[in-house]
């Protein structure tokens, strides 16, 4: 059996429509289409039910797409040990939210790994639907994705359609980051009706329900200033917050040896909802290597630290 034919099944199922599924694999509809009955006539019974709500599988079909599944993981384990040469090959790919505490406990890991003679990395920062899109299709092993925890049964269920599994990294309360120098910088007991006047910058990709207090997409965090700024550059987010009077943005908490070095502070602030999660997040049977299992170790370090 072709183990391409398994990954068009299990995209089919994944989309609820070849049509979908011929897109993602760019192919025309009609091969799709036959490949599927082909699978079929080979295995003898049929994989999916062709109703008015897209391509069903059977209850002989949902058997067959969990071995499929499993098979797959294997066939991709294989390849990374395949891909090992003589030499060791550091080979971590990760996509992550624009935060400060990963971007930093990652530095810390990479620094623990100098001694590799060849590296294979790959570390992108971006919103969280594209993290679990980036996973599910294999463009990465691991990602962390962060939302608010109200949104827990919504992204509960989006993993377990792109069949992923995840784990708890952090809870945490967004902070202020500004400058020493902002207006609010000696205030106390902030909350989010004292920002109203002040720029807030956020990052454009971000994708609620991350990050909002509503389930469609907002350019805004918390909706509470009246001046926004969208960026997608986080060097620029920081010359910004250093040198615009009044910027602020909200954050997961910063290491402090951070904030020293960018000359900015970070100050609690309360709004309604102000709960977020970060969750580590991988293909369901896939086996983390040491060296990923050590990058975990590193972020939930730094993460107690913060904590």
């Amino acid at each position: 059996m072709n183990l391409s034919y398994l990954k068009y099944a299990v995209e089919v199922e994944k989309t609820g429509s070849i049509t979908k599924a011929a897109q993602n694999f760019y192919m025309n509809q009609p091969h799709l289409s036959k490949i599927i009955r082909e699978l079929e006539r080979d295995l003898g019974c049929p994989i999916f039910d062709r109703t008015s709500r897209g391509m069903v599988p059977t209850k002989r079909g949902e058997e067959f797409l969990r071995y499929a599944k499993a098979i797959l993981v294997q066939e991709e384990q294989i390849e990374a040990l395949c891909q090992q040469d003589a030499g060791r090959t550091l080979t971590v790919s990760l996509a992550a939210p624009r935060a400060s505490y990963i971007s930093y406990g990652f530095a810390s890991f990479m620094r623990q790994m100098t001694d590799y003679p060849t590296m294979k990395v790959d570390y992108r920062e971006t919103n969280s639907r594209d993290i679990i899109r980036g996973v599910s299709g294999k463009a990465f092993d691991l990602g962390i994705v962060r939302f608010q925890s109200l949104y827990v049964p919504y992204y509960q269920k989006m993993l377990q359609d792109e069949n992923l599994e995840s784990q708890d990294l952090w809870e945490f309360s967004c902070n202020l980051l500004m400058s020493a120098s902002h207006p609010l910088a000696e205030r106390g007991d902030l909350t989010y009706l004292d920002l109203g006047d002040y720029v807030e910058l956020v990052q454009g990709d971000t994708k609620a329900p991350s990050f909002s207090f509503e389930p469609e997409d907002s350019p805004s965090v918390s909706g509470s200033s009246r001046k926004i700024i969208s960026i997608y550059d986080r060097g620029s987010q920081f010359e910004l917050l250093r040198q615009l009077p009044g910027a602020f943005m909200w954050t997961s908490p910063v290491p402090y040896e951070l904030l020293n070095s960018l000359a900015l502070i970070q100050k609690p602030c309360t709004y309604p909802g102000n709960l977020h999660k970060d969750i580590l997040v991988y293909r369901s049977g896939y086996r983390m290597s040491r060296e990923e299992k050590e990058l975990v170790n590193c972020l939930r370090r730094l993460v107690s630290q913060l904590s």
